[in-house]
Protein backbone atom coordinates (compact mmCIF):
# COMPACT_ATOMS: atom_id res chain seq x y z
CA UNK A 1 0.00 0.00 0.00
CA UNK A 2 2.35 2.30 0.74
CA UNK A 3 3.76 2.86 -2.91
CA UNK A 4 6.37 5.27 -4.28
CA UNK A 5 4.56 5.04 -7.80
CA UNK A 6 1.65 6.10 -6.71
CA UNK A 7 2.78 9.25 -4.90
CA UNK A 8 4.26 9.92 -8.67
CA UNK A 9 0.85 9.26 -9.95
CA UNK A 10 -0.70 11.22 -7.48
CA UNK A 11 1.45 14.40 -8.52
CA UNK A 12 1.43 13.69 -12.30
CA UNK A 13 -2.76 13.92 -11.87
CA UNK A 14 -2.66 17.50 -10.10
CA UNK A 15 0.02 18.61 -12.84
CA UNK A 16 -2.26 17.77 -15.68
CA UNK A 17 -5.72 19.16 -13.88
CA UNK A 18 -3.80 22.79 -13.12
CA UNK A 19 -3.02 22.26 -16.88
CA UNK A 20 -6.76 21.01 -17.76
CA UNK A 21 -7.81 24.48 -15.96
CA UNK A 22 -6.67 26.20 -19.32
CA UNK A 23 -8.10 23.77 -21.52
CA UNK A 24 -10.90 22.00 -22.42
CA UNK A 25 -13.16 20.39 -19.52
CA UNK A 26 -16.88 19.30 -18.76
CA UNK A 27 -19.20 18.91 -15.70
CA UNK A 28 -20.01 15.29 -15.15
CA UNK A 29 -23.77 14.84 -13.73
CA UNK A 30 -22.42 10.59 -14.85
CA UNK A 31 -26.73 10.62 -15.98
CA UNK A 32 -27.62 7.97 -18.76
CA UNK A 33 -29.55 4.61 -19.47
CA UNK A 34 -32.59 6.52 -20.56
CA UNK A 35 -34.96 6.09 -23.59
CA UNK A 36 -34.35 8.64 -25.77
CA UNK A 37 -33.03 12.27 -26.34
CA UNK A 38 -36.33 14.06 -24.91
CA UNK A 39 -36.66 11.75 -21.99
CA UNK A 40 -32.92 12.90 -21.03
CA UNK A 41 -33.92 16.21 -21.51
CA UNK A 42 -36.99 16.62 -19.12
CA UNK A 43 -35.51 14.67 -16.40
CA UNK A 44 -31.87 15.92 -16.84
CA UNK A 45 -32.48 19.64 -16.23
CA UNK A 46 -29.26 21.17 -18.39
CA UNK A 47 -28.89 18.69 -20.97
CA UNK A 48 -31.82 20.26 -23.22
CA UNK A 49 -32.36 23.20 -25.18
CA UNK A 50 -30.03 26.44 -23.74
CA UNK A 51 -31.95 29.55 -23.60
CA UNK A 52 -31.74 32.36 -25.86
CA UNK A 53 -30.32 34.89 -23.61
CA UNK A 54 -27.67 32.11 -21.57
CA UNK A 55 -26.42 30.51 -24.70
CA UNK A 56 -22.61 31.96 -24.23
CA UNK A 57 -22.45 31.06 -20.11
CA UNK A 58 -19.62 28.41 -19.82
CA UNK A 59 -22.23 26.04 -18.38
CA UNK A 60 -24.38 26.44 -21.93
CA UNK A 61 -21.55 25.86 -24.18
CA UNK A 62 -20.15 22.95 -22.06
CA UNK A 63 -24.14 21.86 -22.71
CA UNK A 64 -24.01 22.07 -26.57
CA UNK A 65 -21.01 21.06 -27.12
CA UNK A 66 -20.73 17.60 -24.74
CA UNK A 67 -24.05 17.05 -23.05
CA UNK A 68 -25.28 14.42 -25.72
CA UNK A 69 -21.75 12.46 -24.74
CA UNK A 70 -22.08 12.99 -21.08
CA UNK A 71 -25.69 11.82 -21.05
CA UNK A 72 -24.88 8.63 -23.44
CA UNK A 73 -21.56 6.99 -22.09
CA UNK A 74 -22.35 5.69 -18.62
CA UNK A 75 -25.69 5.11 -16.29
CA UNK A 76 -26.60 7.74 -14.06
CA UNK A 77 -24.59 7.91 -10.62
CA UNK A 78 -25.49 10.31 -8.06
CA UNK A 79 -23.18 13.30 -7.13
CA UNK A 80 -23.56 12.33 -3.41
CA UNK A 81 -24.29 8.79 -2.35
CA UNK A 82 -24.68 7.46 0.88
CA UNK A 83 -24.94 4.36 1.71
CA UNK A 84 -25.24 0.86 4.32
CA UNK A 85 -24.98 -2.74 3.65
CA UNK A 86 -24.95 -6.09 5.52
CA UNK A 87 -22.97 -9.35 4.60
CA UNK A 88 -24.17 -11.88 7.20
CA UNK A 89 -22.31 -15.27 8.24
CA UNK A 90 -19.92 -14.88 6.20
CA UNK A 91 -17.02 -17.82 6.45
CA UNK A 92 -13.64 -18.61 5.33
CA UNK A 93 -13.60 -22.12 3.87
CA UNK A 94 -11.20 -24.65 5.82
CA UNK A 95 -11.75 -22.06 9.25
CA UNK A 96 -14.10 -22.45 11.89
CA UNK A 97 -16.68 -20.15 13.38
CA UNK A 98 -18.29 -17.28 11.07
CA UNK A 99 -18.45 -13.27 11.08
CA UNK A 100 -21.24 -10.46 10.42
CA UNK A 101 -20.16 -7.72 8.38
CA UNK A 102 -21.32 -3.95 8.27
CA UNK A 103 -20.79 -1.45 5.73
CA UNK A 104 -21.36 1.88 5.25
CA UNK A 105 -20.35 4.91 3.58
CA UNK A 106 -20.63 8.19 1.98
CA UNK A 107 -18.88 9.46 -1.34
CA UNK A 108 -19.06 13.16 -2.79
CA UNK A 109 -17.76 13.88 -6.25
CA UNK A 110 -18.52 17.60 -7.53
CA UNK A 111 -16.96 18.90 -11.07
CA UNK A 112 -16.68 22.54 -11.82
CA UNK A 113 -16.50 23.54 -15.11
CA UNK A 114 -13.31 25.06 -15.81
CA UNK A 115 -13.79 25.88 -19.52
CA UNK A 116 -16.31 24.73 -22.44
CA UNK A 117 -14.80 21.51 -22.96
CA UNK A 118 -13.49 20.41 -19.26
CA UNK A 119 -13.84 20.30 -15.48
CA UNK A 120 -11.93 19.36 -12.84
CA UNK A 121 -13.03 17.28 -9.64
CA UNK A 122 -13.36 18.13 -6.06
CA UNK A 123 -14.98 15.86 -3.39
CA UNK A 124 -14.30 13.15 -0.03
CA UNK A 125 -15.09 9.71 0.54
CA UNK A 126 -15.67 7.81 4.28
CA UNK A 127 -15.81 4.02 3.91
CA UNK A 128 -15.93 2.10 7.49
CA UNK A 129 -16.45 -1.87 7.77
CA UNK A 130 -17.57 -3.04 11.08
CA UNK A 131 -16.71 -6.80 11.53
CA UNK A 132 -18.04 -8.87 14.35
CA UNK A 133 -16.40 -12.14 14.62
CA UNK A 134 -18.28 -15.96 16.25
CA UNK A 135 -16.20 -17.47 19.51
CA UNK A 136 -14.54 -19.75 16.69
CA UNK A 137 -13.81 -17.75 14.47
CA UNK A 138 -9.98 -17.15 14.01
CA UNK A 139 -9.10 -19.39 17.23
CA UNK A 140 -7.35 -22.00 15.04
CA UNK A 141 -3.55 -21.32 15.99
CA UNK A 142 -3.93 -19.17 18.37
CA UNK A 143 -4.74 -18.28 21.78
CA UNK A 144 -8.02 -16.40 21.10
CA UNK A 145 -10.33 -15.94 18.57
CA UNK A 146 -10.17 -12.65 16.45
CA UNK A 147 -11.27 -10.17 18.02
CA UNK A 148 -14.42 -7.88 17.01
CA UNK A 149 -12.91 -4.65 14.95
CA UNK A 150 -13.83 -2.05 12.50
CA UNK A 151 -11.78 -0.48 9.34
CA UNK A 152 -12.15 2.95 8.20
CA UNK A 153 -11.05 4.95 4.85
CA UNK A 154 -11.44 8.25 4.43
CA UNK A 155 -9.85 11.00 2.22
CA UNK A 156 -10.20 13.69 -1.09
CA UNK A 157 -11.36 12.84 -4.34
CA UNK A 158 -9.18 15.29 -6.66
CA UNK A 159 -9.33 15.43 -10.63
CA UNK A 160 -10.52 16.57 -14.19
CA UNK A 161 -11.39 15.90 -17.70
CA UNK A 162 -10.73 17.33 -20.80
CA UNK A 163 -12.33 16.74 -24.27
CA UNK A 164 -8.80 16.50 -26.38
CA UNK A 165 -10.38 16.62 -29.97
CA UNK A 166 -12.56 19.52 -31.62
CA UNK A 167 -15.38 17.34 -32.38
CA UNK A 168 -15.53 16.10 -28.58
CA UNK A 169 -15.46 12.42 -29.22
CA UNK A 170 -12.32 11.81 -27.33
CA UNK A 171 -12.57 12.79 -23.06
CA UNK A 172 -9.41 12.39 -20.65
CA UNK A 173 -10.03 11.63 -17.28
CA UNK A 174 -7.76 11.62 -14.66
CA UNK A 175 -8.87 10.91 -10.85
CA UNK A 176 -6.82 10.18 -7.97
CA UNK A 177 -7.91 9.47 -4.07
CA UNK A 178 -5.02 10.67 -0.96
CA UNK A 179 -6.46 9.23 1.85
CA UNK A 180 -6.04 6.47 5.05
CA UNK A 181 -6.98 2.88 5.58
CA UNK A 182 -6.70 2.09 9.17
CA UNK A 183 -8.50 0.72 12.18
CA UNK A 184 -7.29 3.80 14.07
CA UNK A 185 -5.86 2.02 17.18
CA UNK A 186 -3.01 4.24 18.37
CA UNK A 187 -4.25 7.20 16.03
CA UNK A 188 -2.82 7.01 12.35
CA UNK A 189 0.71 6.89 11.46
CA UNK A 190 2.21 6.89 7.56
CA UNK A 191 1.84 3.90 6.51
CA UNK A 192 -1.91 4.01 7.03
CA UNK A 193 -2.10 6.44 3.99
CA UNK A 194 -2.01 5.36 0.47
CA UNK A 195 -3.04 7.04 -3.17
CA UNK A 196 -5.66 5.11 -5.04
CA UNK A 197 -5.40 6.54 -8.80
CA UNK A 198 -6.78 6.17 -12.25
CA UNK A 199 -6.52 7.66 -15.77
CA UNK A 200 -8.47 6.91 -18.56
CA UNK A 201 -9.69 7.85 -22.13
CA UNK A 202 -13.21 7.54 -23.37
CA UNK A 203 -13.92 7.40 -27.28
CA UNK A 204 -17.23 7.79 -28.70
CA UNK A 205 -17.62 5.20 -31.62
CA UNK A 206 -20.89 5.72 -32.55
CA UNK A 207 -24.05 7.51 -30.69
CA UNK A 208 -24.71 5.32 -27.92
CA UNK A 209 -21.23 3.08 -28.19
CA UNK A 210 -17.96 4.29 -26.17
CA UNK A 211 -14.70 2.39 -25.30
CA UNK A 212 -12.42 3.04 -22.40
CA UNK A 213 -8.85 2.67 -22.32
CA UNK A 214 -6.45 3.44 -19.00
CA UNK A 215 -4.68 1.95 -16.34
CA UNK A 216 -5.37 2.69 -12.33
CA UNK A 217 -3.36 1.55 -9.24
CA UNK A 218 -5.70 0.51 -6.17
CA UNK A 219 -5.28 -2.23 -3.45
CA UNK A 220 -8.29 -4.45 -4.60
CA UNK A 221 -6.07 -7.44 -5.99
CA UNK A 222 -3.14 -7.76 -3.64
CA UNK A 223 -0.65 -8.64 -6.17
CA UNK A 224 -1.81 -6.41 -8.80
CA UNK A 225 -1.80 -3.01 -7.47
CA UNK A 226 -1.32 -1.27 -11.19
CA UNK A 227 -3.35 -2.83 -14.28
CA UNK A 228 -5.18 -1.07 -17.24
CA UNK A 229 -8.30 -0.45 -17.54
CA UNK A 230 -10.09 -1.75 -20.63
CA UNK A 231 -14.25 -0.65 -20.84
CA UNK A 232 -17.24 -0.33 -23.39
CA UNK A 233 -20.63 1.54 -23.06
CA UNK A 234 -23.18 0.71 -25.30
CA UNK A 235 -27.10 1.32 -25.37
CA UNK A 236 -27.64 -0.89 -28.77
CA UNK A 237 -31.27 -0.15 -28.09
CA UNK A 238 -33.17 2.72 -26.07
CA UNK A 239 -33.81 1.89 -22.43
CA UNK A 240 -31.21 -1.00 -22.32
CA UNK A 241 -27.36 -1.13 -21.50
CA UNK A 242 -24.20 -2.51 -21.23
CA UNK A 243 -21.54 -1.23 -18.97
CA UNK A 244 -18.08 -2.91 -18.90
CA UNK A 245 -14.81 -2.11 -16.63
CA UNK A 246 -11.99 -4.45 -16.45
CA UNK A 247 -11.08 -5.63 -13.76
CA UNK A 248 -13.52 -4.48 -11.59
CA UNK A 249 -17.30 -4.25 -12.71
CA UNK A 250 -19.35 -5.29 -15.48
CA UNK A 251 -24.06 -4.67 -15.63
CA UNK A 252 -26.37 -4.92 -17.39
CA UNK A 253 -29.38 -2.13 -16.85
CA UNK A 254 -32.79 -1.97 -18.28
CA UNK A 255 -34.68 1.24 -18.29
CA UNK A 256 -38.12 1.33 -18.75
CA UNK A 257 -38.64 4.56 -17.60
CA UNK A 258 -36.34 7.94 -17.54
CA UNK A 259 -36.55 7.17 -13.40
CA UNK A 260 -36.41 3.96 -12.87
CA UNK A 261 -33.53 1.49 -13.81
CA UNK A 262 -33.32 -2.18 -13.14
CA UNK A 263 -29.43 -3.39 -12.96
CA UNK A 264 -27.64 -7.24 -13.03
CA UNK A 265 -24.36 -7.20 -12.89
CA UNK A 266 -20.95 -8.36 -10.79
CA UNK A 267 -18.12 -6.57 -9.03
CA UNK A 268 -14.95 -6.68 -7.40
CA UNK A 269 -14.68 -4.92 -3.92
CA UNK A 270 -11.54 -4.72 -1.49
CA UNK A 271 -9.01 -3.16 0.24
CA UNK A 272 -5.55 -2.69 2.55
CA UNK A 273 -5.62 -1.60 6.04
CA UNK A 274 -3.07 -1.03 8.70
CA UNK A 275 -3.82 -2.33 11.95
CA UNK A 276 -2.76 -2.30 15.58
CA UNK A 277 -3.67 -4.00 17.92
CA UNK A 278 -5.04 -1.86 20.85
CA UNK A 279 -4.06 -4.86 23.50
CA UNK A 280 -0.56 -4.55 22.72
CA UNK A 281 1.48 -4.96 26.25
CA UNK A 282 4.41 -2.59 25.65
CA UNK A 283 6.74 -3.67 27.80
CA UNK A 284 6.84 -7.35 27.51
CA UNK A 285 5.49 -7.25 23.90
CA UNK A 286 6.16 -4.17 21.76
CA UNK A 287 3.12 -3.02 19.51
CA UNK A 288 3.04 -4.63 16.23
CA UNK A 289 1.39 -2.89 13.55
CA UNK A 290 0.30 -5.37 10.51
CA UNK A 291 -1.92 -5.06 6.83
CA UNK A 292 -5.18 -6.53 6.53
CA UNK A 293 -6.74 -7.39 3.49
CA UNK A 294 -10.22 -7.67 2.31
CA UNK A 295 -11.96 -8.42 -1.21
CA UNK A 296 -15.19 -9.57 -2.43
CA UNK A 297 -16.67 -10.59 -5.59
CA UNK A 298 -20.48 -9.46 -5.53
CA UNK A 299 -23.20 -10.44 -7.98
CA UNK A 300 -26.22 -8.20 -7.86
CA UNK A 301 -29.79 -7.39 -8.50
CA UNK A 302 -30.30 -3.71 -8.42
CA UNK A 303 -32.95 -1.41 -8.47
CA UNK A 304 -32.53 2.93 -8.41
CA UNK A 305 -35.75 5.36 -8.53
CA UNK A 306 -35.23 9.02 -9.32
CA UNK A 307 -37.57 10.36 -6.83
CA UNK A 308 -37.03 13.81 -8.84
CA UNK A 309 -34.47 15.64 -10.06
CA UNK A 310 -32.32 15.78 -7.15
CA UNK A 311 -32.87 12.82 -5.41
CA UNK A 312 -32.66 8.59 -6.16
CA UNK A 313 -33.16 5.97 -3.69
CA UNK A 314 -30.99 2.59 -4.81
CA UNK A 315 -30.95 -1.26 -3.35
CA UNK A 316 -29.30 -4.10 -4.39
CA UNK A 317 -29.01 -7.60 -3.25
CA UNK A 318 -27.35 -10.63 -4.03
CA UNK A 319 -24.56 -13.14 -3.53
CA UNK A 320 -20.75 -12.79 -2.24
CA UNK A 321 -19.75 -15.75 -5.10
CA UNK A 322 -16.06 -15.57 -4.30
CA UNK A 323 -13.12 -13.23 -2.70
CA UNK A 324 -10.06 -13.06 -0.50
CA UNK A 325 -9.31 -12.43 3.06
CA UNK A 326 -6.30 -11.84 4.54
CA UNK A 327 -7.07 -10.62 8.20
CA UNK A 328 -4.86 -10.39 11.43
CA UNK A 329 -5.56 -8.76 15.19
CA UNK A 330 -2.24 -6.68 14.76
CA UNK A 331 -0.90 -8.41 17.37
CA UNK A 332 2.51 -10.00 17.49
CA UNK A 333 2.79 -14.00 16.75
CA UNK A 334 -0.85 -13.92 16.05
CA UNK A 335 -1.41 -16.58 12.95
CA UNK A 336 -3.70 -14.72 10.45
CA UNK A 337 -6.96 -16.03 9.11
CA UNK A 338 -6.82 -16.18 5.52
CA UNK A 339 -7.85 -17.54 2.51
CA UNK A 340 -11.13 -17.79 0.13
CA UNK A 341 -15.05 -16.68 1.33
CA UNK A 342 -17.36 -18.99 0.48
CA UNK A 343 -20.59 -18.29 -0.59
CA UNK A 344 -23.23 -15.97 1.28
CA UNK A 345 -25.50 -12.95 0.64
CA UNK A 346 -25.70 -9.69 0.66
CA UNK A 347 -27.85 -6.55 0.70
CA UNK A 348 -27.49 -2.80 -0.01
CA UNK A 349 -29.35 0.77 -0.27
CA UNK A 350 -28.23 4.03 -0.36
CA UNK A 351 -29.61 7.36 -1.16
CA UNK A 352 -28.09 9.70 -3.81
CA UNK A 353 -28.50 13.33 -4.23
CA UNK A 354 -27.79 15.72 -6.98
CA UNK A 355 -27.26 19.57 -7.44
Amino acid sequence: MRNQLARGALAACLAAGAAAAQAPASEDNRIGGLRSDELRASLYEGWGEVPQDDQYSLHSMFQQNHGDFMNRRERFRPQIDLRASFLPNQRIRNEQGHFDQAGYGIDVDAPILVSPDGYLKFGFYGHGRSYQFSDQFGRAGNGAALPDDSLFAAGLVLGFGVFLDHAGNILFECETRPGAWSDLDGGLHHEDFDFPSWATLTFRAMDSLFFKVGARYNQVYEDAPWLPIVGMNWEPIDGFRFDLELPEHVEFSFWPSPSTGILLGAEVTGAEYHVRSSLADQENSPPAREDLRVQEIIAYLGLIYRMNDFTSLSVRGGAIVAGDYDLTSGQNGFNNVEGTLSGTVFAEVSFGVNF
